[in-house]
C-alpha cells in the first residue's frame, strides 16, 4: 500500500537490546557469511533508502536513519561497517541504535564505501549487491559499479530477501507488538467524536492513538466513493457527511517492524461506528483458511480468486491481495498466481479483500497474518 513517507522518523532512537539482542544479529551475520562463502563473495553491500526501504541494512544492524536518506552495511568475511548519509554529529546517536562498532557518516555512500574497500584491501573483489540496483540513486550507483568493474558483481538481494521472509521468534514478537497497537487504534475508533467530520481530524486522532501505543511510524489511508470510482488515498482537507461509509487503512511500525489492518466505518451523526459487513467478513475468514504452510503462493492465490469469483461480490483487484510484511510494509512474497514460493512457518503476510458493495461502493478488509506449522494466526 503506497503512502507518503514522513520527512522525519519519530519514536525511540535507541536500541532495545532486550527484545532484539546482539545474538540475534550475530546469528544473521553468521548465516549470511556462510552463504557468501558458498558463492565465493568477498564482501556484501546491503543498501537501504528512506523510511520504506530501509530493511536491508536494518536487518543486519538494527539501524534506522531518521531522515529520508541512504544507509549501507558493508559485510566482509571478517569485518562489518555501517555507513549512513549524515553529519559526524549523528554518530553518537547512531551508535545507540546498533551493535556495529564501525559507524561512518558520509555525504556520498558510494565514495566512502569504495574508500573502505581500498582500506580493507578488498579491491578488486567479488562483491554482492543487495538493494543497490533497486534503491540507490543513479549517480551513486554508477560511481560504485564503474569502480568495481575490475571485479565481479553478484546480485545478492534474493539471499537477504529469503532470510527476511522467514521471521525469527524475536521478529514475530516485534510484529505482534505492532499488531497490538493497530488493534488498539481500531478498537478506539467506534464512538470517536468528530464535530467537523474532517478527514484530517480523523487522521490526527489515529496517529495520536498510535503514538501513545509506542508506534514510531504511522501511515493512514482513507477509502471513499467518488464520482470517478473508489480509491484509497491520503487523508485530505475534506469532510464526511452523516451516513457516509468509508474505509480506514492503518499501517504502523514498532521498533522497526510493521503491521497493517483495514476496516470499514460509517459516520453516524458526529461519531464513528462499524457498519455490518457479515457477508464480506465471512468471505474473508474463508480466504484466510486457504493460506496454509506447504502450499505455494500461486496455488493459494488461485484458490482465493476462485472463492471470490463464486461469491456474491465482484473483486476490486487494484489494491492487491497482499504481500509479505516485516521490516517493510511491502516485502516479498507478493500474493500472485505466478509466485512459486511456498508459504512457510515464520512468514508474515498481509491479506486484503476489496470487493464491490452497494452501500459504500466497496467493502475492504485487511489483516496481518502469521504462519506456523499448525496454521495461520490473524494478528490484527
Amino acid at each position: 500500500m503506497q503512502t507518503m513517507q514522513p520527512t522525519l522518523r519519530n519514536g525511540r532512537n535507541i536500541w532495545d537490546a532486550i527484545n532484539m539482542p546482539r545474538s540475534e544479529y550475530e546469528k544473521r551475520i553468521g548465516i549470511l557469511r556462510k552463504k557468501m562463502a558458498e558463492q565465493a563473495m568477498d564482501v556484501l553491500l546491503a543498501y537501504g533508502l528512506g523510511f520504506n526501504d530501509y530493511g536491508n541494512p536494518c536487518y543486519l544492524s538494527n539501524f534506522v536513519i531518521r531522515l529520508p536518506r541512504g544507509a549501507m552495511v558493508v559485510l566482509g568475511r571478517h569485518d562489518v561497517a555501517l555507513f549512513f548519509e549524515g553529519a559526524s554529529r549523528g554518530v553518537p546517536s547512531a551508535k545507540k541504535t546498533t551493535w556495529i562498532e564501525d559507524v561512518r557518516p558520509c555525504a556520498n555512500i558510494s565514495q566512502e564505501c569504495l574508500k573502505y574497500l581500498e582500506e580493507k584491501a578488498l579491491l578488486p573483489a567479488r562483491v554482492g549487491f543487495a538493494g543497490i540496483h533497486e534503491w540507490m540513486p543513479y549517480d551513486q550507483w554508477k560511481t560504485l559499479t564503474d569502480a568495481l568493474s575490475g571485479g565481479t558483481i553478484v546480485d545478492a538481494q534474493k539471499i537477504i530477501s529469503d532470510m527476511r521472509a522467514i521471521k525469527s521468534d524475536r521478529e514475530l514478537d516485534q510484529i505482534r507488538r505492532a499488531a497490538r497497537i493497530v488493534k488498539t487504534v481500531f478498537e478506539k475508533m467506534p464512538g470517536v467524536f468528530l464535530p467537523k467530520k474532517s478527514e484530517r481530524h480523523l487522521d490526527a486522532t489515529i496517529i495520536r492513538e498510535a503514538r501513545f501505543g509506542g508506534a514510531e511510524d504511522v501511515r493512514v489511508l482513507i477509502g471513499r466513493l467518488r464520482p470517478d470510482g473508489w480509491t484509497l488515498r491520503i487523508p485530505e482537507n475534506q469532510s464526511f457527511r452523516a451516513g457516509d461509509h468509508f474505509t480506514i487503512y492503518v499501517g504502523l511500525a514498532y521498533e522497526r517492524y510493521w503491521a497493517e489492518a483495514i476496516r470499514g466505518f460509517r459516520m453516524d451523526g458526529d461519531t464513528l461506528s462499524h457498519p455490518e459487513m457479515k457477508a464480506a467478513g465471512a468471505l474473508y475468514g474463508e480466504l484466510t483458511q486457504r493460506l496454509k504452510p506447504g502450499k505455494t503462493i500461486g496455488r493459494c492465490t488461485d484458490d482465493i480468486l476462485a472463492i471470490i469469483e463464486k461469491s456474491e461480490f465482484d473483486c476490486l483487484p487494484d489494491f492487491g491481495l497482499g504481500n509479505g510484511i516485516g521490516l517493510s510494509l511491502n516485502e516479498g512474497p507478493e500474493l500472485d498466481r505466478n509466485v512459486g514460493d511456498e508459504i512457510r512457518a515464520g512468514m508474515c503476510l498481509t491479506l486484503r479483500l476489496a470487493v464491490k458493495d452497494q452501500l459504500s461502493g466497496a467493502a475492504m478488509i485487511g489483516h496481518t497474518l502469521c504462519f506456523a506449522d499448525a496454521g495461520v494466526e490473524v494478528l490484527t
